[in-house]
């Protein structure tokens, strides 16, 4: 039941990430998501509270097996939707799709493009729809993951932990920050490093990367990782520092509380803070949270990653540190272990150039890289090879 909820969780965030709200834009289908979300938001309320009647109930596994499917189904179709994103991203960018690559692109005409999402998102949209309305039978009560996950709201986050056998091409980058991160500071105010590139590139990935290093963690007494609202919310980045600092949620707590709790966690300690995710341009709100963070010891640093070269440029004390994409090679490593599993070694040579026409045109993008992948995997294990 635990992992149903994650799936949910899971589904829920993806709708909130960024790039799909841009996906949702494009493609026209932000009623429907919409309706989407507030549908899943009211059966992931009562699915803990599901744990402990569903073995007395077989009706209700089979509707909890029912809403797996249909939630598997939703990732699929989030996942085509960003993936399609990103596909016109790369094309507007960097030029068209053609031959045998256009197949795992879907349709190049946006039209037919948007009516076939459309109707993807309306037919999942109405199988939860009816799905939720089927739940009231089991009399299923809500039951809090933490107290009140019924009234919380999915939000776009991310975490520190990153599994390093899965990303290939960043050492290089990963040796330039963490060379910065070991230099003495040279100006009065927080050293702060920006690394800067657009959507799907691995700035969030890079940052875990330098955090999870061995020499960072022994140079650091505090390491303290924040996702950056968009509207760079001062009271939420300061709550997310102080959660991470010491454990506690102090949601509840005015801004002059909260500052207090902020400079008791941090005062006299060298600390590493990780700002993920920066969009904010806003030079007053960077002031005040600067000047609250630099109570911290000497040598503390903080590391920015962002979108945007005039972000980095208002708050960075080093020059931007600008992510290129992956080589061709590493590239196509990463694409074969998303496309063709753990247990397919030696793939067939005509996969393995369609594969490598895929790579040429994700110009190094490791998400888009990652998410074609899995798509050519879903495809083949669906439909068999002889589809691709």
């Amino acid at each position: 039941m635990a992992e149903l909820f994650s799936v949910a969780e899971g589904v829920l965030g993806k709708i909130a990430s960024r790039a799909l709200q841009e996906a949702m834009a494009i493609y026209g289908v932000e009623s429907q998501i919409s309706e989407l979300r507030e549908t899943l938001t009211a059966i992931k309320a009562v699915l803990l509270g599901a744990e402990n009647q569903h073995a007395k109930n077989p009706g209700l596994q089979v509707w909890l097996d029912r809403l797996q499917d249909i939630l598997y189904d939703a990732e699929d179709v989030l996942s085509e939707l960003e993936c399609e994103a990103l596909r016109k991203q790369v094309i507007s960018r960097y030029g068209g799709v053609n031959g045998k690559v256009r197949r795992f692109f879907s349709f190049s005409n946006p039209l037919i493009l948007r009516a076939k999402l459309s109707h993807k998102v309306k037919e999942i949209r109405e199988k939860l729809a009816r799905i939720s309305a089927e739940k009231d039978q089991f009399n299923l009560y809500v039951r809090s993951a933490d107290n009140d996950v019924a009234h919380s709201q999915s939000q776009e986050t991310s975490y520190s932990f990153v599994k390093t056998s899965d990303i290939y091409g960043r050492d290089i980058d990963k040796g330039k920050i963490i060379e910065m991160l070991m230099q003495p500071s040279d100006v009065e105010n927080l050293s702060v490093i920006p690394i800067v590139g657009i959507g799907g590139l691995g700035k969030t990935t890079l940052a875990k990367l330098v955090y999870n290093e061995n020499s960072v963690k022994e140079q650091f007494e505090l390491r303290l990782w924040v996702h950056v609202p968009k509207d760079f919310n001062l009271k939420k980045i300061i709550e997310g520092i102080i959660k991470d600092a010491t454990g506690q949620s102090l949601g509840d707590f005015d801004i002059q509380h909260l500052q207090t709790r902020l400079q008791n966690a941090i005062k006299d300690k060298k600390y590493l803070l990780v700002l993920d995710d920066v969009w904010s341009n806003d030079r007053r709100r960077w002031k005040e949270l600067r000047d609250l963070l630099s109570i911290g010891a000497s040598e503390s640093k903080i590391i920015i990653t962002t979108r945007s070269s005039e972000v980095a440029s208002i708050l960075g004390t080093h020059p931007a540190h600008n992510l290129e994409g992956l080589s061709h090679e590493d590239s196509m490593t990463l694409f074969k272990k998303w496309a063709f599993g753990e247990e397919e070694k030696e793939p067939r040579l005509e996969l393995l150039k369609i594969g490598n026409d895929i790579v040429k045109k994700s110009q190094g993008l490791p998400l888009l890289v990652i998410i074609l992948g899995g798509v050519c995997f879903a495809q083949r294990t669906k439909k068999g090879i002889g589809h691709i």
